[in-house]
């Protein structure tokens, strides 16, 4: 029988993680795979277990928890031969959204042992792994405020968002992709290798993790009249490129900004920089798809 891994991130979301441990024994996964279930510790720890479950032949790893611990899980298994599992349980869910894992433990489970393997791209951003939605400037600044902000969840993200959009300044830019260059005025640059940020705020519509394909996307911050259509396409999967967005679809770029600004890689904070360098690595990671 495969081996399996399950690493629950005891503290992700809303505590919802560790009762998920009780539904394993009734569940189809445990005819399929020999299951070992493991709580994390501390930051970094999924990423640590996760390396030596490759380097002992496990099939399957599964994260339990939101992006963070997915990043971490993935950044372990990424060009490796085992496969990466996903049981949303976090705030914001990107990925697992995404590539359409159902939000109810029970059936999230069901959809693990009944799913297909599938090779997707990642990224590294300045050297770092990268599989969903990253973000160079306002909404770096917003989850920095949020990972120091000792409150999860939706609402308090919202909360710091709103409270500082209007004061966070426009930044100037210069992008280079794919040897082409262009410079731009922007809020936020953001990285996209799946759809979503999370909680279905959909920002790159085409996005596919599959395409050997990134979108870069230079955001502007609209005029406050705007913004209520904004959110209301951003929510609703109809974002489209206009005066306030610009999308590029690249193997590879580097921005440039006038200041330092605030980085997050899959909605982990990294401290200010002036520079980022991204590149797309082909179907590097393996995962099982729902069906």
């Amino acid at each position: 029988m495969k081996k399996l891994h399950l690493l629950i991130n005891p503290i992700a979301g809303h505590g919802l993680a560790p009762k998920i441990e009780g539904m394993i024994a009734s569940s189809n996964l445990s005819k399929k795979y020999e299951i070992t279930v493991m709580h994390t510790q501390y930051a970094g720890h999924a990423k640590v277990l996760a390396q030596q479950a490759v380097a002992n032949g496990i099939d399957v790893v599964v994260a339990v928890g939101g992006d963070g611990t997915v990043n971490e899980v993935g950044s372990a298994l990424v060009n490796t031969n085992t496969t990466l599992g996903i049981i949303p349980a976090g705030s914001g869910n990107g990925l697992a959204n995404h590539i359409g894992m159902k939000n109810n433990p029970k059936l999230a489970l069901g959809q693990l042992a009944s799913g297909s393997f599938q090779k997707i791209d990642s990224l590294q951003i300045n050297g770092r792994f990268a599989v969903n939605v990253s973000g160079f400037g306002f909404d770096g600044y917003v989850a920095w405020l949020f990972n120091n902000s000792g409150k999860r969840g939706l609402s308090n993200y919202t909360k710091i968002g709103m409270q500082e959009y209007f004061k966070y300044p426009i930044a100037q830019f210069k992008i280079n992709h794919d040897g082409k260059t262009f410079d731009t005025e922007a809020h936020m640059i953001v990285i996209a290798n799946a759809s979503q940020f999370g909680n279905a705020a959909v920002i790159s519509p085409l996005a596919d993790i599959t395409d050997g394909q990134l979108e870069m996307i230079a955001v502007t911050r609209p005029g406050l009249f705007k913004i209520p259509g904004m959110f209301y396409r951003l929510f609703t999967g109809k974002l489209k490129d206009n005066k306030y967005l610009r999308t590029v679809h690249c193997t590879s770029f580097t921005a440039e900004s006038n200041r330092p600004l605030h980085l997050h890689i899959d909605g982990e904070a990294i401290d200010p920089l002036s520079k980022i360098e991204v590149k797309l690595n082909k179907h590097s990671l393996q995962i099982i798809q729902p069906q």
